[in-house]
């Protein structure tokens, strides 16, 4: 038994001629399902294609969420997903959820963290500068605690500060030994 799997398929990923066709076979068909008055939405029509992938034994369920909101603007949500059984509201809040941690995430760290773009691309390199952010987060706070008096509102502020002390550190080297 294999672990199901949801996935948000975005609108410009045009390079899988799979996915491509099941956009097309999806767009072609009536909704299995509709809801009104769902989650602060008007109406939610729900589109649904299996389709197998180039290279890939195990059919593939895509999903489609046309999402009317209240002040009649359109948008939708798709999705390619394993779990073939799951209610589609199952799999609509799910992907909601967790399109709302990841915009917390991100929006948190490009406003608090100062990233706002991300210059490296590829796994190891994202791993590899969040791992540096927790470093940098870590140095911070005990920067906080070891040498600052006064509370401080943002984490930009902190980053000023420790900036500040850095280039201190320059040209007094009695600070790196001090212990106060």
């Amino acid at each position: 038994m294999g672990i199901d799997a949801i996935i948000r398929a975005k609108n410009n990923n045009n390079n899988n001629k799979s996915l491509r066709l099941a956009k097309k076979t999806v767009n072609k068909t009536e909704a299995v399902e509709a809801w009104v008055d769902e989650q602060g939405f008007e109406k939610v029509q729900v589109y649904q294609s299996i389709f197998t992938m180039d290279n890939e034994e195990q059919p593939l369920r895509f999903v489609k969420f046309a999402i009317k909101h209240k002040d009649k603007l359109r948008t939708q949500i798709m999705i390619v997903t394993t779990c073939m059984d799951m209610a589609f509201k199952t799999l609509f809040r799910i992907i909601r959820a967790r399109w709302d941690i990841e915009n917390s995430i991100f929006n948190n760290l490009k406003r608090e963290c100062g990233l706002e773009h991300c210059f490296v691309h590829g796994g190891n390199a994202v791993e590899a500068v969040l791992y540096l952010i927790f470093i940098a987060s870590n140095i911070m706070q005990l920067f906080l605690v070891r040498r600052l008096r006064n509370h401080f509102t943002t984490q930009r502020e902190m980053v000023r500060l420790l900036l500040k002390g850095l280039y201190q550190l320059k040209y007094r080297a009695e600070l790196v030994f001090s212990s106060s």
